[in-house]
């Protein structure tokens, strides 16, 4: 099959052919395997073509960046709809967490920094849906807590946050390769942080 050369409004809908690809040869590969040519390869199309969309691989990783945090916060939400307990409704967001790594370890990786996106010194800006995010559980764990809460609200949310990514971060990186012993590590650290809490 030939490589495709770039026709005249064809680059919206490649972007998220472009993605996917990139998803894609992450997942099987990893990110430090990725090149324009691959993704091009991938998509049938020449590399200059990539190149009209995205003009780098910075800019392919903030684009990933954004959507990631966007399902996250989606699937953290739908996680936590009509659970009236606070106590439920952050575990639920927790363990929301911890399911979207697993079912999208590509992205994961890219939103929380396990991938060298940048050049050393520079940071992608999270966006909004990453504050959102850091949001829902700061709000829960406040309605648990209350305005005694010492930590305060997104300190805690932080807190959370990275406890549980050193878990999931352990299991990607295969350091703790079993899933289920994974699973029994994150409940562990984050109900004893929880219960340190008195929550």
């Amino acid at each position: 099959m030939t490589v495709r050369g770039r026709r005249m409004g064809e680059g919206r809908p490649l972007r998220p052919a472009i993605l996917q690809a990139v998803l894609e040869i992450a997942s099987q590969e990893g990110f430090h395997c990725l090149t324009m040519r691959k993704i091009a390869e991938r998509i049938r199309y020449s590399a200059p073509m990539i190149y009209e969309v995205f003009e780098s691989k910075e800019a392919l990783y903030g684009e990933l960046l954004g959507d990631g945090y966007q399902l996250l916060y989606r699937h953290m939400s739908a996680s936590a709809a009509g659970l009236g307990d606070p106590k439920k409704r952050l575990w639920a967001l927790l363990q929301a967490l911890r399911a979207f790594a697993w079912e999208n370890p590509a992205y994961y990786q890219v939103m929380f920094g396990m991938v060298a996106q940048t050049r050393p010194g520079e940071s992608y800006p999270q966006g909004e849906y990453a504050s959102a995010c850091l949001g829902l559980v700061g709000d829960a764990l406040l309605q648990c807590a209350g305005s005694g809460f010492s930590l305060g609200p997104l300190k805690g949310a932080r807190v959370l946050f990275t406890a549980a990514h050193g878990v999931i971060a352990s299991h990607l990186s295969g350091l703790m390769a079993d899933r289920r012993e994974a699973d029994e590590m994150y409940e562990h650290v984050l109900r004893g942080l929880l219960a340190g809490w008195g929550l």
